[in-house]
């Protein structure tokens, strides 16, 4: 995210005009607080600006710290509360939008909160300016990054002429190297009113975070309340360094969001084949990412298309067909019949273990007789043969739709 974060010439005349003029020093930071420029120092700096001019990163801390104050919420000039334990002086931070994106946060020390009216008025004239100036300096740098965004969303549609033009795009460009392998992320999360940080922010720089130092071949694309990973390899990501990443993501989620990142869920999905493949792998990440929300209990937050088994058939159907009457009648009747649920946990063990009455029993921990009175009760209730093969895969399947499907 920050490489699209352009300052040039302009825009340091600019802050550095602006420092001299208050007699303070002025950073830009972008919008995960890294930062980008800086004026000359007045002898006012912190030790989280001292740390930040010299690693050019303040650290995650600081970032999350800003931006739980709510800084990428704000439109004008603002107080950011200082914390003696992080070193932070108070400043007035002003976030910089370019066509309606934040692209940026202007910060001005003001540990004893002298600046004047005057002053604030003129740092929210200048911020604009800047960012005007910021804006089209990234547009300069990179004249194709709109064109490159369209083309990413393009290459993962359901449109095939869309996808087409975004191949065509993406090899005359470059911008991602032929490679075979795949791998789709995808975020998705519910929106918050209580979260300090707007959830597109939140999804960026969480992704950003984890992946900015890992993979010069990925992608990211932020749409509502999604966001898309892509990553091209010469060979298949190692399943678990995907894991590892979809974990680190959900913790930066949590940094930014607090708890409304409970309703966060990642799906991975992969593939081969190459960026013309890429659309399959969305679309298993989107899957996954259906099996993540209505199978919670079951999958947890983070789910590979890969695990999911005839799950994935299952919920690859419209919405229209994942209710309570697509169950099969014989596996509903069963249900109406079976207050405690004894008898569908029997049938799915029983289902799981292939028909083994053995590995059944052991599983349930109970005797050979008794586990064949329960089959024997399953089968009067639901009317279903279980030493039937079709009997059984209508039973097994209806069990997972069971699981999938919002009961009345």
């Amino acid at each position: 995210m920050s490489s699209s974060v352009i300052a040039g010439a302009e825009v340091l005349s600019m802050v550095d005009e602006l420092g001299e003029a208050l007699g303070r020093s002025v950073v830009i930071d972008d919008p995960a607080v890294r930062l980008i420029c800086s004026s000359r120092h007045f002898g006012d700096e912190d030790k989280v600006r001292v740390r930040a001019m010299l690693d050019r990163d303040a650290g995650d801390e600081i970032g999350r710290f800003v931006l739980g104050q709510g800084a990428a919420r704000w439109h004008g000039p603002h107080i950011l509360e200082g914390s003696e334990e992080l070193g932070l002086e108070s400043r007035l931070c002003v976030p910089l939008y370019g066509s309606g994106m934040l692209i940026g946060l202007l910060m001005v020390i003001d540990a004893d909160r002298s600046l004047t009216t005057a002053e604030i008025d003129h740092i929210d004239k200048a911020s604009r300016d800047i960012a005007t100036q910021m804006y089209a300096d990234s547009l300069a740098s990179d004249p194709r990054q709109l064109e490159r965004r369209n083309a990413l969303r393009d290459l993962v549609s359901g449109d095939a002429q869309a996808r087409q033009s975004a191949l065509i795009f993406f090899d005359e460009s470059r911008d991602l190297p032929a490679l075979d392998s795949i791998a789709v992320t995808v975020v998705a999360a519910d929106r918050s009113e209580d979260s300090e940080t707007p959830l597109d922010i939140a999804l960026r720089i969480s992704i950003d975070t984890v992946t900015r130092m890992r993979s010069k071949n990925a992608r990211i694309y932020i749409a509502d309340d999604r966001a898309l990973l892509l990553q091209v390899t010469s060979r298949p990501m190692n399943r678990d360094d995907l894991e590892r990443q979809a974990q680190q993501i959900k913790t930066e989620l949590h940094r930014l969001l607090g708890d409304a990142s409970d309703r966060a869920w990642i799906g991975i999905g992969t593939t081969t084949g190459g960026l013309s493949n890429t659309s399959v792998a969305k679309h298993r990440a989107d899957v996954a990412i259906k099996a993540a929300t209505r199978l919670a209990t079951i999958t947890g937050p983070i789910v590979f298309w890969d695990d999911l088994g005839v799950d994935a058939v299952l919920l690859d159907l419209p919405e229209t067909s994942l209710v309570w009457t697509a169950v099969p009648q014989p596996l509903r009747a069963l249900i109406a019949a079976d207050a405690s649920g004894k008898l569908v946990h029997t049938l799915r063990s029983f289902l799981d273990h292939g028909g083994s009455i053995s590995r059944t029993a052991t599983a349930l921990h109970m005797h050979r007789t008794s586990l064949y009175y329960r089959l024997e009760q399953i089968r009067v209730a639901s009317g279903m043969d279980l030493d039937s093969g079709s009997d059984r895969l209508l039973m097994h399947v209806g069990l997972h739709l069971l699981d999938i499907v919002e009961r009345p």
